[in-house]
């Protein structure tokens, strides 16, 4: 008995040591100890959308929320096995006379390695489900950032298509009012004519992508929408190139410790061999049972007896080849993912190098070709042109329209950059797109 109790003890004592455990893996996941996801569901109907707010609202998406429901509903203390597996009376009597009847309560515990690795399986698939939670987390704050530099890039292209119309339209009426003038071009006055259906036809397809892009930011909002909301993703943008290069440089050498992606694999990868365990140790414990002999005159009425199994032979050999089969499968996705995610940081890292360093060098070129020197220079000959305005403004837009591009493509690649590492849904967050935020 003595042997027993010290045996339950000992697996109570590892039972608690395993929990500590899961309760440090879970820290790991819940950002700094504090839960992963922390709703707030009493927000109204909001009027004015920045983009911090549009960030943090990816908690109360309700693709999230629903991980955390299924987290919440999730007890691995209620999961485990009771204590006792089994309650039987009995009755007996060897030779149906009255003075031989015998009552018996016989209680059959369950195995407590069995109670014990229970316990431990669900605390990990509650892992899991923590786990597909923060991913879940990291991939909509990128989409959620991918629509936000979508929604702003075309915003700035539609301005500078407007000011291509502006500057088309006054072509046009001086063309109209100096028809005899030198500088009258019969081909320029043609051609500007035909931009103007081209010019529409650009303003109209941005007009549009406009439109849908304000579908799928409704989409993204839910139940927290107001139709009349305004949209103010373009102020605060103070992110430089110059700050981008900064912050590379000091996180260059940053790397995760463990993604999200492997530690899920690793999860995968604990839970069969839970299940392996579990399979081990599938065998009843044995049986404590009690006596009774109502019509016993020279001995003690009550008795005792007990019973151990010894599991000699194991009749689930087939299950366990197909468990250390699936062990072997996920400790092989575990390296695939490391190779995986740590090439898909170094690919991040390589093209951030190279856009940045290209964009800098575009930088450079337009300040070595000074346009507005050369419209002084114009300006001043004697037979400048009044369209040569119009052609250096044309000019100018020619550069804003290249800067924009490698500039929201130098922001993109910051963004997949900081995703490949699993920052921007690190707390507290804050608007990457704004250098003041960190």
């Amino acid at each position: 008995m003595r042997g027993i109790l010290l045996l339950l003890l000992t697996i109570l004592f590892e039972d608690i040591d395993t929990t500590a455990m899961h309760v440090q893996a879970f820290d790991r996941i819940s950002k700094n100890g504090e839960p992963i996801l922390t709703l707030d569901l009493n927000n109204g109907p909001i009027d004015t959308l920045d983009r911090l707010q549009f960030i943090r609202l990816s908690l109360e998406y309700i693709p999230i929320r629903s991980f955390q429901e299924q987290v919440n509903l999730l007890n691995p203390e209620e999961v485990q096995p009771a204590v006792i597996d089994e309650i039987q009376f009995r009755f007996s009597n060897d030779e149906f006379q009255p003075q031989d009847q015998r009552y018996d309560i016989r209680f059959r515990p369950t195995n407590p390695l069995i109670r014990k690795k229970t316990k431990e399986l669900y605390q990990n698939r509650k892992l899991q489900l923590q786990t597909d939670a923060a991913r879940a987390i990291d991939k909509d704050i990128f989409e959620r950032y991918e629509l936000i530099i979508s929604w702003i890039e075309t915003q700035q292209t539609l301005k500078l298509v407007e000011e291509r119309i502006s500057i088309n339209k006054q072509r046009i009426e001086w063309l109209k009012e100096y028809p005899g003038a030198d500088f009258f071009d019969a081909n320029s006055f043609t051609e500007a004519h035909a931009n103007k259906l081209k010019l529409w036809s650009d303003k109209t397809d941005l007009e549009l992508k406009v439109k849908e892009l304000h579908r799928s930011i409704n989409l993204k909002l839910g139940d927290n929408i107001d139709h009349n909301y305004t949209i103010t993703w373009e102020q605060n943008i103070t992110l430089s190139a110059q700050d981008i290069e900064t912050y590379f440089r000091s996180s260059v050498e940053h790397s995760l410790s463990e993604p999200l992606q492997v530690y899920l694999a690793q999860l995968a990868f604990q839970e069969t061999k839970l299940e392996q365990d579990m399979e081990r140790v599938n065998t009843n414990m044995g049986f404590i049972q009690t006596e009774y002999f109502p019509n016993r005159t020279n001995k003690s009425l009550l008795g005792i007896s007990a019973g151990i199994t010894l599991p000699l032979f194991h009749r689930n050999r087939a299950d366990l080849m197909n468990l250390s089969l699936e062990e072997k499968e996920r400790s092989l996705d575990i390296l695939a993912l490391q190779k995986k995610t740590t090439l898909e940081q170094n690919y991040w890292k390589s093209h951030l190098k190279t856009v940045l360093e290209k964009y800098l060098e575009l930088v450079q070129l337009y300040t070595q070709m000074n346009l507005q020197e050369m419209r002084n220079t114009l300006q001043v000959l004697d037979d400048y042109e009044p369209l040569k305005t119009l052609e250096w403004q044309e000019m100018e837009l020619n550069w804003k329209e290249i800067e924009q591009q490698w500039y929201f493509e130098l922001i993109k690649t910051y963004i997949g950059y900081l995703s490949s590492k699993e920052l921007l849904s690190s707390e507290p967050y804050i608007d990457w797109l704004d250098a003041k935020s960190y």
